[in-house]
């Protein structure tokens, strides 16, 4: 399972609005939301690897375009994998 995924939803977006918007989950459960804005996606901060994983802190991005962001989160999924890795070897 991924730790952060996105979900593509319309739910709300204005009348006006041409670009979908994005719901981000962390673990399951919903952490934000992206809408597009001017030059690409924007309004939400990201669970940072390394912090907590029951509370995690945030990070910032910035706006980026869709395709960018989902590298960055490609990436941060992967590390936070390394990060259960190393938590599930420590409890073994």
């Amino acid at each position: 399972m991924k730790a952060i995924e996105l979900i593509e939803t319309r739910q709300g977006c204005a009348i006006l609005e041409s670009t979908p918007r994005f719901i981000v989950m962390f673990r399951g459960q919903q952490y934000g939301e992206l809408h597009f804005n001017m030059t690409g996606y924007a309004g939400c901060y990201l669970p940072a690897p390394g912090s907590q994983p029951d509370t995690p802190a945030a990070l910032h991005v910035g706006e980026m375009p869709i395709s960018r962001l989902r590298k960055v989160i490609a990436r941060l999924n992967r590390e936070w994998a390394e990060i259960d890795k190393h938590i599930e070897r420590r409890a073994m």
